[in-house]
């Protein structure tokens, strides 16, 4: 009765609408992050401390703390879950230095990108339009003027341009219906997800929306099969990037010989 009457206070006092509003928006939470940014129970063997604050049902900001208290990072999000910012993006070193400041609009790039040394010179300054760099200059520690170098690099795959039609298609080829699928009709997408590691290795496959059992196995073995990347780039140094690709199971019903017995199959990635 003591959730009904509240309900009820809100309903008399605010209007009906509003009140369904607010129940919309996600409460406050606090979670702690390995050095790799993956979720862990608690602070201990944690890096970081996570707050997130929505400020309507998607939207809001999300602080990263060091243990020790100092921030690590701030970012606001149009949309959370997708991780689509708008607004300032600033991060910091462990002794509270000023290590990055980015604007954003609506998830691009929209005007000043700065980078900084430890010591608090200035490391790169770009201005950036709508997304599209506009001008950009990169300094050594004294502060000197250096040839520019992008500050994002992405994974580079061995084949073809190297590029995520290369993934795409590296995937594809490694794929082969499961029979129970197949004779179930089975049909549909499956998103995979995955990492490319600071070594350019494939790791920490996981399927995040999944049609059958064997289908989604079928997915992770085919991701798993991949070559050693070229890793990506940030600021120069290797880090690990994480890839999300649709994967499309489709059944042509069309009489042919096959291994399926009178079934031809088709099979590919979702561009």
């Amino acid at each position: 009765m003591k959730s009904l009457a509240g309900l009820l206070a809100c309903a008399s006092t605010l209007g009906a609408g509003t009140c369904a509003a607010q129940q919309l928006i996600p409460p406050a939470k606090t979670e702690y992050l390995s050095l790799n940014g993956k979720v862990v129970p608690s602070a201990e063997g944690a890096f970081y401390r996570r707050e997130t604050v929505y400020t309507d049902s998607i939207g809001g900001t999300v602080k990263d703390y060091y243990l020790s208290g100092k921030p690590e990072s701030t970012t606001t999000f149009d949309n959370i879950r997708k991780s689509i910012p708008h607004g300032t993006d600033e991060s910091w070193y462990g002794d509270g230095q000023l290590k990055l400041h980015q604007e954003f609009a609506h998830g691009k790039l929209a005007g000043e990108r700065r980078l900084y040394y430890p010591s608090g010179q200035l490391k790169r300054r770009e201005q950036y339009q709508d997304g599209q760099r506009t001008s950009g200059q990169c300094y050594d520690g004294q502060g000197g003027a250096v040839a520019f170098f992008e500050y994002e690099v992405m994974p580079v795959y061995p084949e073809g341009a190297g590029d995520q039609r290369a993934i795409v298609s590296a995937v594809a080829r490694g794929i082969r219906y499961p029979k129970d699928a197949l004779k179930a009709g089975v049909q549909g997408l499956v998103f995979v997800k995955f990492v490319v590691d600071k070594d350019g290795q494939v790791a920490d496959i996981e399927v995040v929306q999944g049609l059958s059992p064997s289908l989604d196995a079928e997915t992770v073995r085919a991701v798993r099969q991949l070559r050693r990347f070229k890793p990506g780039l940030q600021d120069g140094a290797a880090v690990a990037v994480s890839f999300t690709l649709p994967v499309r199971y489709g059944i042509d019903p069309t009489p042919a010989r096959s291994f399926f017995g009178g079934t031809r199959t088709t099979y590919e990635l979702s561009k």
